[in-house]
């Protein structure tokens, strides 16, 4: 009886592929019909598990969201880190995180989507969680605008609102990227930074009269 039982349940490695796959199939119904409106048989009916299976590889609707956020902001706190520790200029750091935030937004497209838009459904302890994920994001990026005022490499006014102009040009990349799937997260990054940088390094040309 013990060896049957052995037999039937499927390895670590198995468990963990057929959970992933729940997870992206989550991802895409919330993307799609909003975390609110897309229930447990949904998610069952996109897995092709009945009730009681589902339950054996999540805990609940909420905390397939959770995993959701933290598969969206885990990775991009662990590279953010380690960029900001390296030795070269606020620019080309920033420049890194720009790139590490877009691959997540082109290629997690779904996941995004739920990041950007369904925060507020989580409660309690994770909705905390991801709050303090997110500012510990958006330190990293206001500390290296910071750092590079501080070098004389950047002229900003305005500190807090260049960090969240900066954060928003690349969070709205999902609502067009849809259209060009091969687009690759380095050039659209080369981009969105020139624009940016071009706006606020030291000796840019001063308008008539300002």
């Amino acid at each position: 009886m013990v060896g049957r039982t052995r037999k039937q349940r499927p390895s670590n490695t198995q468990y963990a592929i057929r959970r992933n796959e729940i997870v992206d199939q989550a991802a895409e119904l919330f993307a799609r019909n909003g975390y609110a409106a897309t229930g447990i048989r949904e998610i069952g009916d996109a897995a092709q598990l009945a009730r009681g299976a589902l339950y054996y590889y999540i805990n609940s609707k909420e905390a397939l969201l959770e995993e959701i956020h933290d598969r969206v902001m885990d990775p991009l706190l662990e590279e953010a880190r380690k960029i900001k520790a390296l030795e070269c200029s606020p620019s080309a750091r920033l420049r890194m995180i720009s790139e590490v935030l877009l691959r997540a937004i082109i290629e997690r497209r779904d996941h995004v989507w739920v990041f950007l838009h369904e925060y507020r459904s989580l409660t309690g302890q994770r909705r905390v969680n991801f709050k303090r994920k997110r500012a510990v994001f958006e330190k990293i990026v206001g500390d290296l605008l910071a750092e590079g005022v501080d070098e004389g490499e950047f002229e900003i006014d305005d500190p807090p609102m260049t960090s969240l102009a900066f954060l928003g040009m690349h969070h709205y990349t999902y609502q067009w990227v849809q259209r060009h799937p091969d687009m690759d997260p380095k050039i659209v990054s080369d981009i969105y930074c020139g624009i940016f940088f071009d706006g606020i390094r030291v000796g840019r040309d001063k308008k008539a009269g300002s």
